[in-house]
């Protein structure tokens, strides 16, 4: 499709000695050159950019009087919604920094992150609580919303918060390997190196951003401020519309989405099942994890730029990025491309001894988009941004990254893994170490250790925890899993929990990974399927047993007990919704993530198909089962 051309020119860029404006003086140019035209919009409701200035500069004159000044922080207690946009710009405004949450996260979590940032206020939806119990002062986003604020002039006074471009924007959490949740401290000049004007992809006035990322994910960094310092549009985008491809597919399209940033799992799976739902983009910005070579080919063939970028959250987002060209068929990997501008890569030994191209070693980063460290973590901070060797300033610093690549001859990275217990999972970075203290928190576990598994016949990355329970009797694996989902997010909680009598050792009594068996769930006294009461169950189950290798999931049996997570879901769905022409959302199966409960939603929504399904036994029709 045909793009608007980016209006800023060579000339607006800064050399790399002069220090960027702060987000909230970048947002405040297309403030005074564009008011009328759109900034932001979510469902029916659109806001410009001098509205989106009105009832920002409302919110932060509030968060003036609470205190909120350079280094204080704001959480936001909302997810895509226009609330949210609301709370992080007007948080910037009022010279603050924010944290969002994610509410979906359990409460034990979100009490945690809230008791460590000591927020000054936190900003939530209408009749919306603190969910922590610490008497934060709470503020309503919507009453700041109206059409009242929207169209008064009188707040066109811009509100100077003071802060600078070394002050704080926002701190984003992430799996620690002590056992909690660790803060990532990120800087106005650290986003604007990442967002304003950059050279990995083009954001502009007239472009439409897709708002897909969870506010609580550092992706949102590209997505939220790649728009509002561009003078582009962001358009927001509900979660089951993201996590459906049908409905994906055709949203792009009816909101004419220009550039769309992805987790390279969720990427990955909507491209295998359909490159076409890309086919209306002109940009698409994937990461946090491995790109799969045939799908990145099938999408460029669609005509859009695909960009594989990486970094770490402590990198703001991004350090390298590469654009996908077409590659061989038989090439393994899709490299994760140069440093981008500000931004210095090195290949170092244990030594921090610099290795030539081809050589596998860590990858160092440093320049002006790394992050300030780890909130109350001096010790910490001081173990992972070291000083860069070969930098002349004492002062500059380095992020270990704990990534293993090599230099390749055109000057790109290839990533070949870890050099710790650290993994992603569908995009999310987990410290395996945090699952297992979360798991020894259990009265009945006396060991654990928990591993990155890929399933035969699957190419998603699971979780397996393998425990040693205090007792002789292995815990209930249901139970076990739901202690578990009441402290860790969902993306941390193991597929599969497996009872053994001991943990293999070696000689130096550490855990022995390559002695771990073939994971197989514990057995439980409700494990025993029960069986389908007519052809659409026995087809469903069919179906949900090949995602989780298993040979069938019981009628009754709760999918994500038994190794399902979102990801898997979505497969199921898609599958399920090409045989019997039934268009599931992820929300309506998490009402009764069963084989009956789909079994249930395909008697009532779907077409001819359901009433003709094969009996049981008979082979399924060709196609039935997708990729």
């Amino acid at each position: 499709m045909t793009k608007t051309e980016n209006t800023m020119t060579d000339e607006t860029r800064l050399a790399p000695s002069d220090p960027p404006p702060t987000l909230s003086a970048l947002f405040a140019r297309h403030v005074a050159e564009r008011p009328d035209e759109p900034a932001v919009t979510y469902g029916p409701v659109t806001l410009t950019y001098r509205q989106l200035d009105r009832v920002t500069g409302s919110l932060a004159a509030r968060l003036r009087e609470l205190g909120v000044r350079p280094d204080r922080l704001v959480a936001i207690h909302v997810d895509r919604s226009l609330g949210t946009i609301v709370g992080m710009l007007a948080t910037i405004k009022a010279g603050g920094a924010y944290v969002a949450l994610d509410p979906s996260h359990p409460t034990a979590r979100i009490r945690t992150i809230l008791e460590e940032s000591k927020p000054v206020a936190l900003l939530t939806e209408a009749g919306a609580g603190d969910p922590s119990g610490l008497g934060i002062p709470v503020l309503t986003l919507a009453e700041h919303l109206v059409e009242a604020v929207r169209e008064d002039a009188g707040h066109d006074v811009p509100v100077d918060g003071g802060a600078g471009p070394d002050d704080l924007a926002f701190v984003v959490y992430t799996s620690g390997s002590s056992g909690s949740p660790k803060g990532v401290c990120v800087t106005h000049r650290n986003v604007a190196r990442r967002t304003w004007n950059p050279d990995y992809m083009s954001f502009g006035p007239g472009d439409r951003v897709a708002q897909i990322s969870n506010a609580a994910f550092d992706a949102a960094t590209i997505e939220v401020w790649g728009a509002l310092l561009n003078g582009a549009e962001l358009v927001g985008f509900d979660r089951d519309t993201i996590l459906s491809p049908g409905r994906l597919a055709a949203a792009l399209r009816e909101n004419r989405i220009d550039t769309v940033v992805m987790a390279t799992p969720l990427f990955n799976q909507l491209a295998a099942d359909d490159p076409a739902t890309f086919a209306s983009i002109s940009q698409i910005l994937v990461g946090g994890d491995a790109l799969a070579v045939p799908q990145a080919t099938a999408v460029t063939a669609q005509g859009c730029s695909l960009v594989n970028g990486y970094g770490p959250a402590e990198c703001t987002t991004l350090a390298t990025a590469h654009r996908v060209t077409p590659m061989p068929t038989d090439q393994l990997r899709v490299p994760i491309g140069r440093p981008l501008p500000y931004t210095t890569c090195y290949v170092l030994d244990d030594t921090l001894r610099p290795l030539p191209a081809g050589e596998a070693g860590q990858l160092y980063v440093g320049g002006e988009g790394i992050a300030r460290g780890y909130l109350g973590r001096e010790d910490l901070t001081a173990e992972r941004f070291v000083k860069d060797p070969f930098a002349a300033d004492p002062d500059q610093r380095v992020y270990a990254t704990g990534d293993i690549v090599r230099e390749l001859p055109d000057g790109s990275f290839d990533f070949l893994g870890r050099t710790d217990f650290q993994v992603k999972i569908r995009g999310f970075r987990v410290e395996m170490n945090e699952v297992d203290a979360t798991l020894l928190q259990h009265p009945g576990v006396g060991e654990s250790v928990t591993v990155a598994d890929v399933p035969a016949g699957s190419g998603d990355k699971r979780l397996v925890s393998y425990y040693v329970a205090k007792g002789r009797t292995p815990l209930e694996s249901g139970a076990l899993l739901a202690f578990l989902r009441e402290r860790l997010p969902e993306y941390m909680v193991p597929s599969v929990v497996v009872s053994l009598p001991e943990l293999p050792k070696n000689a130096n009594s550490k855990v022995d990974r390559a002695l771990l068996p073939s994971p197989v769930a514990t057995p439980s006294a409700e494990d025993a399927p029960a069986g389908a009461a007519d052809a659409v169950e026995e087809e469903i189950a069919g179906i949900a047993g090949e995602l989780l290798s298993i040979p069938r999931l019981g009628s009754d049996e709760n999918f994500f007990d038994v190794g399902g997570q979102s990801m898997l879901a979505i497969r199921l769905l898609t599958q399920v919704g090409r045989r019997f022409d039934v268009s599931m959302t992820l929300a309506e199966f998490f009402e009764n993530p069963t084989v009956r409960g789909v079994a249930d939603y395909v008697r009532e929504h779907g077409g001819t198909t359901a009433a003709v399904a094969h009996e049981p036994g008979t082979a399924a029709p060709s196609g039935v089962v997708g990729p």
